[in-house]
Formats: C-alpha cells, structure tokens, sequence
C-alpha cells in the first residue's frame, strides 16, 4: 500500500473529522465521570495541530504523523488530548525511523503507541481508561498480521478489540484518570478515552480501505 503523503493526510483529517462529528457524544460519555469536556478538549486539540500540520514542508511523510502527535499532547487541552497525542507521537517516531511500507513496522509502531501511553500514565487493562481499547486492538492487529492477514484487515480486527474493550468499560471501576474519582459509582459507565481509540481505529480502517477501493 502507497502511503504518501497526501495519503497520510487523508487519514489524519479523517481521524480529525471523527472526533468532531463524536464531540457531543464523548462530552455526554464524559458527563458522568469527568468534566463533559473530552470530546471537546480532543476535537480542539486535533484541530489545532492539523493546522499545524498541513503548513509543514517535511522530507517524510512520517514526520507528520509524529509533528500532529507532538501538537495533539502539546495541546494543553487536558489529559485525554495529552496521552492519544503521545501515542500517536510513539508511532510516528517509530515510523520515522523503520518507514510506513512494512506491515511489520506499523505493528511495531503501534506496539510503541501503546507503551507509550502505559509508561506515561501507569495503567494496565481494567483500570477504566483508554488502555482497555488500545492494548487488545494492539494484540489483535499482531495477531492478524503474523496469520497472514492484510493491512486494512488487521485495522479491521484491532477495531473491532477496541470496541469489545471500550464495551468492557462499562462493567469496570476506575483505578486510574478521572475514572479513579467515582471508583465503585462509575460502574456501568463507558469510558470516553477507550472509546475516543475505538472511534480512531474505526476511523483509519474506513480510510485504509476506501483507498483500496478507489487507488
């Protein structure tokens, strides 16, 4: 698969547009264990460092990836804009160095998203936030790729893990972010980060695959 960079572009803005058509429903989700600001907060932020990012004259379109992460949680639009734009930083870095047209390299790309986010916030899978998407979707693209699958259908199974995790929230306490204030009462509540990496991925495999579709 091409990634060039208006191709890489085109899946940020897709990334930027999901957010910004899911603001209202990640504040609502936000409403109960935050302050109703995460869709908010993360559609600014992404907005933001897309302006950033479409003036940029870069040598590798990988450097976009890594300069939108840096503007993202550089933002200081709050804490769910802070660890989604480290880990989108994670992978670009990576990618900066191994380059976008391996398979392999983009699974260890988001291998390091995930570590990233984990090292930086201490949470592991059951604390209510956004690693319970973000670290099956991981395991589920690694697994997709090493059975031989394509690209688009390993986003298509990291999806579809993100979403099961972002489900898995509701029946979970919060041990970590802001989720940790309500403890035990946030039960029954989905998380807004688990869900804002879910409508993500959701978000870059219609892309992967609109590409396919129309080369």
């Amino acid at each position: 698969m091409d990634f060039e960079r208006e191709k890489l572009m085109s899946i940020i803005q897709g990334m930027v547009q999901t957010i910004a058509e899911n603001e209202q429903y990640l504040n609502q989700l936000d409403s109960v264990i935050g302050d109703a600001e995460h869709g908010s907060n993360l559609k600014q932020a992404f907005e933001k460092a897309l302006c950033k990012i479409e003036t940029l004259n870069v040598e590798q379109p990988e450097e976009l990836l890594t300069e939108f992460g840096k503007a993202v949680a550089g933002s200081g639009c709050g804490s769910g804009p802070l660890f989604i734009g480290l880990a989108i930083k994670a992978a670009g870095r990576y990618l900066l160095q191994s380059g976008l047209q391996n398979p392999s390299s983009i699974k260890e790309a988001f291998r390091a998203a995930l570590e990233a986010v984990k090292e930086k916030g201490g949470a592991q899978v059951g604390d209510k936030t956004l690693v319970d998407a973000l670290e099956p979707a991981v395991q589920a693209f690694e697994k997709a790729l090493q059975s031989g699958q394509s690209l688009a259908e390993a986003f298509a199974q990291a999806r579809e893990a993100a979403r099961e995790g972002m489900l898995s929230t509701k029946d979970l306490a919060g041990k970590r972010g802001r989720a940790s204030y309500l403890g035990e009462r946030g039960v029954g509540y989905q998380d807004p980060g688990a869900t804002s990496i879910y409508l993500l991925l959701e978000s870059v495999y219609q892309s992967l695959t609109r590409k396919e579709s129309n080369p």
